[in-house]
């Protein structure tokens, strides 16, 4: 993965700005992992105590991070302070570079493999987020199914140009796969605010169990269960310890919802990784295509698993 910008990279004018903002000299800084954009990630401290978390990119380091980055923003600037959310401080414009700057939300990354209780407190954070988030706080968001109406067609895609080492169960299944992402799409409207890309990446877990979302640069209006149901599909859960495809299903009866609805979905989901896991890397983000790969290897078994179910029930 390219190496990220760090806090020296930046001209001395953003520095100046972001300490005033701090109230102090930046006396330290602690670089965040994980994710794919070349924009600084990184924790900016003052002998204080106080911290804030810097975002910069430039469009020379990244084509799509400025435009990202200002989504991210202007979601920010309007989610509620109730919301599990770090709370927006600051976004500007310096030449060439873009930069945000949010409060630190507590907590670390989640540990690798996920645990049962760590799952619990994110569909727990999830719900209170999409509770106080609906109706939508976030003016001028797409709808979720315009947003994704590219990325949950990828089987169709698949059917026309069929890749060398397609999944065997995906290539006999590939008629039914299409239909089911067709009806996926369509099950994803909705009035409440979605970030779209929660994973590990994205989550702050703290040792109480309280979580923050952050990187908000795919936030849409969708259906108070989508990003639960998203994340569950991100969730390697190989031999059901983690009873992924059961927290699903209760996902869907919460919400007054048939479980094949939660299929289709993931359905729409599976085949985005698979068709775009086959295109060439860009660039700037080295690494992507392999990533989505593995979230397919993860979802075939998953779905395959709850498309056995379903056809008992």
């Amino acid at each position: 993965m390219r190496p990220r910008l760090r806090w020296s990279d930046l001209p001395e004018s953003i520095r100046l700005r972001v300490q005033h903002r701090l109230g102090a000299e930046v006396s330290w800084t602690i670089p965040c992992t994980g994710g794919f954009s070349p924009s600084t990630a990184e924790i900016v401290a003052a002998d204080t105590g106080r911290r804030l978390f810097v975002k910069a990119v430039r469009a020379e380091d990244n084509p799509d991070s400025p435009r990202m980055n200002r989504a991210e923003a202007h979601a920010l600037a309007h989610i509620p302070s109730s919301a599990p959310v770090p709370a927006f401080v600051d976004a500007f414009t310096d030449g060439d570079w873009f930069v945000l700057v949010t409060e630190v939300g507590p907590g670390q990354t989640p540990a690798q493999p996920w645990t049962g209780d760590d799952l619990d407190h994110v569909l727990d954070a999830l719900d209170h987020l999409q509770s106080v988030c609906t109706p939508n706080p976030v003016p001028d968001l797409p709808r979720a199914a315009d947003a994704l109406a590219e990325d949950f067609l990828g089987f169709s895609r698949i059917a026309e140009d069929r890749p060398p080492g397609l999944d065997p169960w995906i290539l006999e299944h590939l008629r039914d796969l299409e239909l089911a992402e067709e009806r996926g799409l369509a099950a994803i409207d909705g009035e409440t605010l979605c970030h779209l890309d929660v994973r590990a990446d994205n989550l702050l877990i703290a040792p109480g169990g309280g979580v923050s979302v952050v990187d908000w640069a795919h936030a849409c209006r969708g259906p108070r269960w989508l990003d639960a149901l998203l994340f569950l599909g991100t969730v390697e859960d190989r031999h059901g310890e983690l009873a992924v495809s059961a927290r699903i299903d209760e996902l869907m009866t919460h919400h007054g919802l048939p479980r094949r609805t939660g299929t289709d979905v993931l359905c729409a989901f599976l085949g985005f990784f698979v068709d775009a896991a086959r295109r060439p890397d860009p660039e700037s983000v080295p690494g992507l295509g392999a990533h989505r790969a593995r979230y397919a290897e993860w979802l075939v078994p998953l779905i395959r698993l709850r498309r056995r179910t379903e056809m008992r029930a």
